[in-house]
């Protein structure tokens, strides 16, 4: 995240839209801003006679403002202190975060490339040690954990609002949001794939 001159912060956004395998990146997006502003501006409503949407892959013209169901995952690992190597790891204090921070800028090289080289020797053998962990438990790492529940989010919801929420991780300190046209077949097989623990309403 970038703090702007306004003293707000601007963190860098995913939107994932599944039932069509796309997605955008966003990469500033104020926490003051509602997220109905953006979602108006990336998908605006049809007027004036128009009847398809900008987007080429959008065959049905569904993705308009209006018709869109926002969600995030919410990434548990309470219940389970061996993560699958594919998923998500909690930070749990300051200190396993200034860790990821400080791996995060060697890998980037900002250390140098001797630290670099330390850090990723570093985070295969974490890697190796989760997998071996992993088989040991569930037998191979093909057996999954379930799939991770979601929030709804109201579009009147500002980023702030969503950050602030308790259930609300950033993996990488990368804001990801899921996207689905509302009566599309793949937003009915995500909820029933997926426990939907309520909407985030917009704070007053």
């Amino acid at each position: 995240p970038n703090r702007l001159s306004n003293g707000e912060w601007s963190w860098p956004c995913m939107f994932i839209y599944p039932s069509h395998n796309q997605s955008d990146f966003v990469e500033q997006f104020s926490e003051s801003e509602i997220l109905a502003y953006r979602m108006a501006d990336m998908f605006p409503e049809l007027e004036n006679g128009d009847n398809e949407t900008s987007m080429p892959w959008d065959y049905n013209n569904e993705f308009i403002c209006s018709n869109l169901a926002v969600y995030f995952e919410v990434h548990c690992t309470e219940k389970d202190n061996v993560i699958h190597p594919e998923f998500v790891q909690k930070l749990k204090d300051q200190g396993s975060t200034m860790r990821f921070y400080e791996s995060s800028r060697a890998l980037k090289g900002d250390e140098g490339a001797e630290m670099a080289t330390v850090a990723r020797c570093t985070e295969k053998k974490l890697l190796h040690r989760q997998r071996k962990a992993w088989i040991k438990k569930h037998g191979s790492l093909w057996s999954k954990p379930d799939a991770c529940p979601v929030v709804r989010v109201h579009p009147a919801a500002t980023l702030s609002q969503i950050l602030t929420d308790t259930r609300m991780v950033v993996p990488n300190f990368l804001v990801t949001f899921m996207l689905f046209p509302e009566d599309h077949p793949a937003h009915k097989e995500f909820l029933k794939e997926r426990q939907c623990l309520g909407l985030l309403q917009p704070i007053e």
